[in-house]
């Protein structure tokens, strides 16, 4: 019985994903599947194929490529710049994605991981939250995977193939195929 409870639900969820693809979209997306209390605001830009998880917020302008899953409880916010978002790229539960941030294709993003490409200047005679936002960005490359509890600062970039261990803070670029862990991160490693 609770087999093929399992199963209506799963039917119910997709024609709610295509009914929400029809009149939100015009069927402009193929195999889009979009959860429950989704939020897209802004110009969000997506690809065919397309899963977004349950409660997830994607706001400014972000452009997601095909094939990408989006685990539920991920928030995407690109205020004042751009994100984009490669194909074949899954991002996990809990993870945030700010500021300015180029992401390669076929990257993995493990849960609870924070990619922050934005930061706050730090004068002494002004409050931090009224003190100019810094934009360096952050660029992850292709084939990459970031641990769970990650945390990635701005101004990073992050070369094709890389492994960042489990709750790494990455705070200076990663050169290719290396795998590194640690607060800070540090390479232990190249992939070989």
């Amino acid at each position: 019985m609770l087999f093929l409870l399992d199963i209506f639900r799963r039917i119910y969820r997709r024609i709610i994903s295509f009914l929400m693809n029809i009149f939100c979209f015009g069927l402009k997306y193929k195999g889009l599947r979009l959860g429950k209390r989704v939020k897209l605001v802004g110009k969000v830009t997506l690809s065919d194929h397309v899963t977004i998880g349950d409660d997830c917020l994607i706001r400014g302008s972000v452009s997601i490529g095909e094939n990408v899953i989006i685990a539920p409880n991920v928030e995407i916010r690109s205020t004042p710049s751009a994100i984009g978002i490669g194909g074949d790229c899954t991002i996990n539960r809990n993870s945030m994605i700010i500021g300015k941030v180029l992401i390669g294709n076929h990257c993995l993003i493990a849960p609870n991981v924070v990619i922050v490409g934005s930061n706050h200047g730090i004068e002494k005679n002004i409050l931090i939250r009224n003190q100019k936002l810094t934009l360096k960005g952050i660029v992850i490359g292709d084939d990459v995977w970031i641990g769970a509890n990650t945390t990635i600062i701005d101004g990073v970039k992050i070369g094709d193939g890389s492994v960042i261990g489990a709750g790494s803070v990455v705070t200076k670029d990663i050169e290719p195929y290396s795998i590194v862990v640690g607060v800070p991160a540090k390479i232990v490693k190249s992939r070989s």
